[in-house]
């Protein structure tokens, strides 16, 4: 009797280890498992596809990025780390026209000309070349074995968030982009809330001075900008392009309620010159906005943003335009 009660007690010890050993290999594999599944997601390769349908593939998140455009400079600063930049656009830490130039100074490199000898140099492991860059360079870049992706090239809010989720998924940072989207979308929603309901016989024309001569007409960032402010575009508004030159002429066609006038002296502009001779010139003192010196200043950083930050600068058309609504 007391053989066969030993012999139950050690198949119930025998059974208990084994159960005891099946669990502890579970709970061992799984911890494991999550471990590789966590490594992998930090140091896994992933692909992007951009928008000229190139796929390219990323052994992990790219840490000397190079990007071709300004706007994309600022893009890439407000999502990510500045160590993480190679080198920026010269104008980057200029805070007159970049609306990261605090950030910019963490980066030592600068590109003016974005010449292939120079990105090359630069040893960057990601390049995110706007689709307004030229082909020719993004093609040669691509020969000489430098990762590129191509990304939008913004002229509206909608194209903005477009080009914020492209470049945040290359950098290998979809949160980041995905939360200044949503920044961006609840901007324009309490802009849109204060200028929506303005009748079209009641909005104002708007002009703008820019440091380019031919910027501004249909079809351009400003143009847009414009149409989300609540406001005419009054270069638009006589059949100027995007590429068209603002004559004097235009602006006494236009007849515009506001001028918006340069804030960025671009080194060597005399900003508060530009104001007088406006104010003083003959050939347009029949324009409503000289008769009552509605001559405005909005950052220039702001409207010349082609990145999360036109929400400032559309702002600032609103509000240049209708301050009673914003104040």
């Amino acid at each position: 009797m007391q053989t066969k009660c030993a012999k139950a007690r050690r198949r119930v010890t025998l059974l208990f280890a084994l159960v005891l050993g099946v669990l502890l290999a579970l709970l061992l594999g799984g911890c494991q498992g999550a471990q590789e599944k966590q490594n992998s997601s930090e140091t896994g390769g992933y692909e992007v596809k951009d928008v000229q349908g190139q796929v390219l593939k990323l052994p992990r998140k790219p840490q000397r990025i190079v990007t071709l455009a300004l706007s994309s400079d600022e893009m890439a600063l407000a999502m990510l780390p500045a160590q993480r930049l190679a080198a920026l656009h010269y104008l980057a830490d200029d805070p007159g026209i970049s609306t990261e130039a605090a950030k910019a100074q963490a980066v030592t490199a600068r590109v003016r000309d974005y010449n292939v000898e120079q990105l090359l140099s630069l040893q960057p492991d990601l390049v995110l070349a706007p689709d307004w860059n030229r082909q020719e360079l993004i093609q040669t870049l691509r020969d000489a074995g430098l990762p590129v992706v191509v990304t939008k090239g913004p002229s509206s809010v909608a194209e903005v968030k477009e080009a914020l989720q492209q470049i945040a998924l290359a950098a290998g940072e979809p949160q980041a982009g995905q939360k200044l989207i949503e920044q961006v979308e609840l901007e324009m929603a309490d802009i849109a809330a204060k200028v929506q309901n303005i009748p079209q016989a009641q909005k104002k024309t708007v002009v703008l001075i820019s440091h380019m001569a031919s910027y501004g007409g249909k079809g351009s960032l400003f143009d847009n900008m414009c149409r989300d402010a609540g406001v005419i575009n009054g270069a638009a508004a006589v059949g100027l392009g995007k590429n068209d030159a603002l004559t004097k002429e235009a602006i006494v066609a236009a007849n515009p309620d506001v001028i918006l006038v340069p804030t960025w002296t671009k080194g060597k502009l005399d900003v508060d010159q530009v104001r007088q001779e406006l104010l003083n010139d003959p050939a347009l003192q029949s324009v409503k906005a000289i008769r009552e010196k509605k001559l405005v200043q909005v950052s220039d950083a702001y409207l010349y943003c082609a990145a999360q930050d036109i929400t400032k600068g559309i702002r600032g058309i609103a509000a240049a335009a209708y301050p009673e609504r914003f104040e």
